[in-house]
């Protein structure tokens, strides 16, 4: 018996989310329109408490939650302001890029009050071309 046919567009997309030299976590073209990431929103973070390179979070309505973090705009841009808590996790955002590769997670749905998604950081060693990604 054959099941569903894949959606090749449901398994191309790449969500991401960058912190930039200025500690703001931006997310990409991809991820906005996949998460419906506006200035309606908030970001709720959460880490993991066994990988200190993986944080959880939820795209969940402004209003909602008051310890989310408020989507700004900037342009086409969206970001969140995420510089202290950067600083507080010891992350060397000023020296490396680093690159969240967002993942589905449905198992923390209810613990993080919304559509869980887990945040796989990359990290590559910044140049002087390369000063925001």
């Amino acid at each position: 018996m054959i099941g569903e046919i894949f959606n090749a567009k449901d398994y191309n997309l790449k969500l991401k989310a960058t912190i930039q030299q200025t500690g703001k976590t931006g997310f990409n073209a991809d991820a906005i329109e996949q998460l419906k990431i506006d200035e309606n929103k908030a970001i709720v973070l959460a880490p993991d408490i066994e990988d200190k390179h993986v944080l959880y979070m939820a795209v969940v309505e402004a209003d909602a939650c008051d310890h989310a973090f408020a989507v700004r705009k900037s342009g086409m841009y969206y970001y969140i302001s995420t510089k202290q808590l950067y600083d507080h996790m010891e992350l060397e955002y000023t020296k490396k890029t680093i690159i969240f590769d967002l993942v589905r997670c449905d198992k923390y749905d209810d613990v993080i009050g919304g559509e869980c998604y887990k945040m796989i950081a990359r990290f590559k060693t910044r140049t002087s071309d390369n000063n925001e990604e």
